[in-house]
């Protein structure tokens, strides 16, 4: 999945408010005796931009305000490079004490002994604050962070998509949102009735490409037809008529209905965003920092947001985020996993360190709180809760992490190329995945 963050513009704005006086306090933290000398914990920080780094460093300091005993150790590892140096830090056995990880590859790393169960800790949190911290969690990170029956990630932020359309040109098409929108056929009889091929106006951009937004995007279909991507028996559920369905639909806005631009097949979020500014497209679906990234205000007046419409088989959308885990080799555990509690504690560091990275909470409670009760983040965060990873309705598996990068984006691609039947797309798609889950 896309290692950025969002929500850029309520980053920038609000962050120095929170940094500068954060509404953290020590008084549920996992009580710990004050140690005769400090026990120093190193965290690995993925994101570099500034104000990610002012929001942890803000949160660091309150945190060691309040426990003496610990020293907060922060290494910068930039997100495309973590990836490796965690692979060397466990060939070498130097892992850190604590990072922030994908929550696509918790799997992966608890699935070889990596991480450290939280279980105990979170019970230990749960009775302190007089209920299951867990059930605070939003849907989505249930099938993240519990692997095998167990608890090995902490959630602290979240992001999802939702549909962008440009008022003035649905309302010069005389198209209602609040109709277009309720299903996905509903969405596609607006975008033919937007489409001005001989403008090059195009009513609905639709990604194609071998990229992580082509896949984020087409698993809203393929849930919302009812298609799985596992089924009961640990192999790919989707030789079914569903996932056959859900790609000719998705497949077919480019080949037959032609509401997406001709270039669609190698396209990503970058292309796609760019022309839905400079309104040559209609609507897209895409992530809250297109938002915050516009700081045109008549353009900004002119979008409008709107959830994801429903299928035949109900409305689904895209679960990102990432956590803090606890890495197995850590000789601080405990003292770790006291800074892992205040940081995704919801009354304590979490508003803070989201709004330095530009990312939405990972605890619901938080909904009904400002700014997250506020437009643009209110209907992000609504959608939350219907929001999931790609493998719904069981949990990540280890083999994610190398699927997602272009198994699923293939038979997309080829349908519209026209290098492949919806059939045999399907057929290779259930091979690959299969060859890949049982070797």
């Amino acid at each position: 999945m896309e290692r950025r963050t969002f929500l850029k513009g309520v980053a920038q704005s609000a962050v120095a408010a929170a940094t500068l006086s954060p509404a953290l306090e020590a008084s549920r933290v996992l009580a710990a005796p004050v140690a005769m000398s400090q026990t120093t914990v190193t965290f690995w920080q993925f994101d570099t931009g500034t104000p990610a780094l002012a929001s942890w460093r803000t949160a660091i300091a309150d945190f060691e305000a309040h426990n003496r005993d610990v020293k907060i150790n922060m290494v910068i590892v930039p997100w495309q490079e973590q990836a490796q140096k965690l692979t060397t830090a466990l060939s070498t056995g130097t892992p850190p004490d604590v990072s922030m990880m994908g929550n696509d590859v918790v799997a992966e790393y608890a699935n070889i002994g990596a991480l450290a169960p939280l279980d105990s800790y979170f019970q230990a949190w749960s009775k302190q604050v007089g209920h299951d911290i867990t059930q605070d969690f939003y849907p989505g990170d249930h099938l993240y962070y519990r692997y095998k029956g167990h608890w090995y990630a902490s959630p602290i932020s979240e992001e999802t998509r939702l549909v962008y359309y440009r008022k003035s040109m649905l309302k010069s098409a005389g198209i209602d949102p609040a109709k277009a929108f309720q299903t996905y056929q509903s969405m596609r009889q607006a975008a033919l009735a937007l489409t001005k091929p001989a403008k090059k106006i195009f009513g609905w951009g639709m990604p194609g490409g071998i990229n992580y937004f082509t896949l984020q995007t087409f698993m809203t279909f393929y849930l919302a037809w009812g298609a799985r991507y596992l089924n009961a028996k640990g192999l790919c559920g989707f030789d079914t008529p569903e996932f056959r369905a859900a790609l000719t639909f998705y497949t077919n806005l480019y080949r037959k209905d032609h509401v997406t631009p001709p270039d669609t097949p190698i396209y990503d979020e970058v292309k796609l965003s760019s022309l839905f500014q400079a309104g040559k497209l209609a609507m897209m679906i895409d992530g809250p920092w297109l938002w915050t990234g516009i700081t045109d205000k008549a353009l900004l007046n002119d979008i409008g947001l709107a959830q994801l419409p429903r299928g035949p088989k109900g409305r689904f959308a895209f679960l990102g985020g990432w956590p803090l885990v606890l890495w197995a080799r850590s000789g601080n555990k405990d003292a770790t996993f006291r800074f892992i509690q205040y940081i995704t504690d919801p009354t304590k560091a979490m508003t803070t360190v989201c709004l330095g990275n530009g990312v939405l909470p990972g605890r619901k409670s938080l909904a009904d709180k400002a700014p997250w009760n506020r437009m643009p983040n209110s209907i992000f965060v609504s959608q939350l809760n219907l929001a999931y990873p790609y493998q719904y309705p069981y949990p990540e598996i280890p083999q994610m992490g190398s699927l997602e990068v272009d198994a699923v984006q293939t038979p997309v691609q080829n349908v519209m190329l026209g290098r492949a039947s919806v059939n045999k797309a399907t057929t290779d798609l259930v091979h690959h995945i299969n060859s890949v889950l049982h070797p």
